[in-house]
């Protein structure tokens, strides 16, 4: 019986977090499509929340420079205790990686990681989802890695 409502919780949670995120990128693209129309003469996007760019975002966290806004799920790789998920920024050229349990608060490990062997890496906590600092790479191949406890195993390089 408890393992059912563990299940269905981490299902609720799921769930939560996918309908938030597709109703943030939703929200994101009606406000930049307004943005475009009524200021077409800017060649350069303006993003007044977010504060690195390039390099500098390397290593520091999408949600307090504000990458994350609009990002989405690249890929996402499932295994038996959790989703590990390659997250892009348009905005910011940043990948970062994801981890959501599926058993409920837990040890995480999550890697974000280029093919030139940048590397960043969280682990620890009691978390359902934790993530890991950005890598600049708009045009280098990036990968996730992560799971409960240890490393599950990675998304494809992309």
């Amino acid at each position: 019986m408890q393992r059912v409502r563990l299940l269905l919780f981490s299902a609720a949670l799921l769930v939560s977090l996918f309908c938030m995120t597709a109703f943030t990128s939703v929200s994101i693209a009606s406000a930049h499509t307004n943005a475009q129309a009524s200021h077409a003469h800017a060649t350069v996007p303006h993003h007044p929340l977010v504060t690195c760019s390039a390099n500098g975002c390397n290593g520091l966290n999408p949600a307090t420079t504000g990458c994350s806004a609009d990002a989405y799920t690249v890929q996402t790789a499932t295994f038996s205790n959790s989703f590990v998920q390659l997250r892009y920024s348009p905005t910011c050229g940043t990948n970062w990686g994801r981890v959501i349990s599926r058993v409920g608060a837990a040890s995480l490990v999550i890697t974000i990681q280029r093919n030139d062997n940048l590397t960043y890496t969280f682990s620890g906590g009691n978390f359902t989802f934790a993530w890991v600092a950005m890598v600049y790479a708009p045009n280098v191949p990036a990968r996730a890695c992560g799971g409960v406890s240890g490393t599950s195993g990675c998304t494809a390089f992309v």
